[in-house]
């Protein structure tokens, strides 16, 4: 398990009011409020990136289907092509 750490951010007067503002809603610290955001951006970006990077690998090794077979598959599953 990993040890708590800090760190320093500067953020403008704004973001600063709304995360306060939060905080009170929540009955929770700014730094926990901080710490939730944080994870959740940090979990939805590296999940983008590693779809992007494994798209890429997939790509590199010619794993990849031409645009017509996905258009007739489309159209034989829901019997439109999508236009």
């Amino acid at each position: 398990m990993y040890k708590d750490v800090t760190i320093t951010a500067r953020i403008d007067g704004e973001l600063s009011d709304r995360l306060a503002r939060l905080s009170a809603m929540q009955g929770r610290s700014k730094s926990w409020v901080v710490g939730r955001a944080l994870k959740s951006y940090l979990d939805a970006e590296l999940a983008f990136a590693e779809a992007v990077e494994e798209g890429v690998a997939d790509l590199q090794e010619g794993r990849t289907v031409e645009h017509a077979d996905v258009a007739a598959r489309f159209k034989a599953r829901f019997g439109t092509s999508g236009k």
